[in-house]
């Protein structure tokens, strides 16, 4: 495959999974606050915040790790795997879409820091949870996929 196709399969693949990931995290929880009639979105703003954030690193693998063990949670099984899952496509398509991204370290601090925005977005605008754990697994994901793609591209 020419150079060149290879670049615009890869730009396509990353702004497809872009847009997959911004309706996931915030398209579809939105859509679902605008148009439930019974929303109480916004009515009290900061318990709603507080409800929504997790800071303690562990907390939520911990009680996922633990539901796992009475037998096959299907939450738990989505939450653990799921935001690992999720974002291996960063991790893979990154290095070939953002110079800075080529090196291991690039693609870590970008994806880290667009993972930690998100999160944030996520959880001032009530659309979802900050959680450290998320985070931690999400970067796992990135790690995951960039190794992943080092012997794929490795003529890059």
């Amino acid at each position: 495959m020419k150079n060149v196709t290879k670049q615009i399969i890869i730009h396509s693949a990353f702004g497809v999974y872009i847009l997959l990931m911004l309706w996931l995290m915030f398209g579809q929880r939105l859509y679902h606050e605008l148009s439930s009639p019974n929303s109480v979105w916004m009515q009290n703003y900061w318990s709603e915040f507080r409800e929504k954030l997790n800071i303690v690193p562990f907390e939520t693998i911990a009680l996922y790790t633990r539901s796992l063990f009475g037998g096959i949670n299907r939450a738990a099984v989505v939450n653990l795997v799921g935001n690992v899952v999720m974002f291996v496509p960063l991790g893979f398509l990154l290095p070939h879409t953002a110079k800075k991204a080529k090196k291991f370290i690039g693609c870590f601090v970008i994806s880290l820091v667009c993972i930690l925005c998100a999160e944030i977005v996520q959880v001032f605008t009530l659309l979802g949870y900050f959680d450290v754990d998320d985070l931690m697994l999400n970067m796992i994901g990135v790690c995951v996929g960039f190794l992943l793609q080092r012997p794929i591209f490795a003529d890059r």
